[in-house]
């Protein structure tokens, strides 16, 4: 993460540069653009959920590895320029993910206070999701005529969704020395978080006013969401984003 954040930093600093070089030659004349991209999350996000319901009136621990893997997501955007190279973007993109992780939980013993049972089970299917509005400032860098470079940094607002375990139903027979588990139940959390964005776009201008372009996007986010029980667990979203798509100018 720390590397990412370094090159994310290497790539502004030289892109203010070129901007330095030839913003001054050759001026930014559109009043816009509008973006049409797929983009791709590359990294996995894994997080450990460890929640504590009531079962037999005393707390039982249930233990789920979650793995939010990597993923397409589409992104639309316009941009507008304000005054020479300099414009705003508002942008919004959508990514989620479903997994099936195993829980591993600790029952505690209906006869026998302080004692308890392992059992495991399937989840079943659990969401993830993370809703982002991207309001930047960018500055234009036209390399060429058909060559177009925006740099764009400001926050982005995220909106994150995550199944959790709210319980499960254990079904034990007298001694109880065993148990399984018959079902689970699941519960949505929710919650918003702003992240700090860096990108550099490209355009290629297949004609005067349409093209193709590509991106490279570092914005994470994080929230602390409750668990069962109490307690808490860290959810992360956004991170290294890559991705190409159509451009418009207006």
């Amino acid at each position: 993460m720390k590397k990412t954040k370094w090159l994310v930093i290497v790539c502004v600093v030289m892109s203010a540069g070129i901007a330095d070089a030839q913003a001054q030659v050759i001026p930014w004349e559109d009043r816009g653009y509008l973006s049409v991209n797929f983009g791709i999350q590359p990294q996995s996000r894994d997080f450990t959920e460890v929640s504590a319901p009531e079962i037999h009136g005393d707390p039982a621990t249930i233990t789920v590895p979650h793995s939010i893997g990597t993923g397409a997501f589409p992104d639309f955007a316009v941009g507008y320029r304000l005054w020479e190279n300099l414009g705003v973007h508002v942008g919004y993109s959508y990514f989620s993910k479903t997994e099936s992780p195993t829980l591993v939980a600790q029952i505690p013993h209906p006869a026998i206070g302080g004692a308890s049972r392992t059992a495991s089970a399937s989840t079943g299917d659990l969401s993830h999701s993370e809703s982002a509005w991207h309001t930047h400032l960018l500055w234009m860098i036209p390399l060429s005529e058909e060559i177009e470079i925006a740099v764009l940094v400001g926050p982005s607002f995220y909106s994150i969704k995550q199944d959790f375990i709210d319980n499960v139903t254990p079904v034990e027979t007298a001694p109880y020395n065993t148990v399984t588990i018959s079902s689970v139940s699941v519960v949505e959390q929710s919650d918003s978080a702003v992240a700090f964005t860096a990108a550099l776009d490209g355009t290629y201008l297949l004609t005067p006013k349409f093209g193709i372009g590509a991106f490279f996007r570092y914005s994470g986010a994080s929230t602390d969401m409750p668990l069962a029980g109490g307690g808490t667990v860290t959810v992360e979203a956004g991170g290294v984003q890559i991705g190409g798509g159509l451009r418009m100018r207006f």
